[in-house]
């Protein structure tokens, strides 16, 4: 494997575990009111997009493509009115698309514990174990969608720093490649370029 991928994947998966971590340690020491103040957030945001999209329509000199401009402003203004003004009926159905998104969240680990066992980490199926406790956290929490907001807020927060745990692991196991890929190299070289 070429030594520009393996970095290329290992400065990917630093950016994506301090995401995660961030994440995941947000979502435990705001737990109380974060499900709450996400769906708010995703209801100013929904209106927001709402009211931009009539108004740059409406400023366009060019009209064409009106109806799809009002229906997608409406829906937006009616949709973040929903998520704002309906937040705790609207808790529950969170909750479930929550422990949908984590499950999946465990899912999409695959492609990168491949990408490391093709890079030539053996020891790749250690990953298996952080991304099956984050698909059994999304499990979880999609099957009890009525647990309280701090415990739900608390588990997705677990979820995201076991999805850190992964890209670490993950990590080591491309410096690992990085390194025998390096030593393998020096080996290879004449004399004549190691001088």
């Amino acid at each position: 494997m070429d030594l520009d991928i393996l970095k290329g994947i290992r400065r990917n998966l630093v950016l994506l575990a301090m995401l995660e971590l961030a994440g995941g340690l947000f979502m435990i020491i705001f737990s109380s009111n974060l499900v709450v103040m996400l769906i708010k957030i995703l209801g100013i945001i929904a209106a927001a997009y709402g009211i931009i999209t009539f108004l740059v329509w409406a400023i366009k000199k060019d009209k064409s493509g009106g109806t799809a401009a009002i229906i997608t402003s409406v829906l937006g203004i009616v949709a973040g009115a929903s998520l704002i003004f309906l937040t705790e009926h609207i808790k529950v159905f969170f909750t479930l698309i929550a422990g949908i998104f984590a499950g999946i969240f465990g899912v999409v680990k695959i492609p990168s514990m491949f990408a490391v066992k093709k890079a030539g980490f053996k020891k790749w199926y250690i990953m298996l174990i952080p991304m099956a406790a984050i698909v059994g956290i999304g499990i979880f929490v999609g099957i009890n969608y009525e647990l309280n907001d701090k415990l739900t807020s608390i588990l997705l927060g677990v979820a995201l720093i076991i999805g850190c745990a992964f890209d670490i692991i993950a990590m080591a196991g491309a410096l690992n490649v990085e390194k025998q890929l390096l030593v393998a190299k020096e080996v290879d070289m004449p004399e004549d370029e190691l001088k």
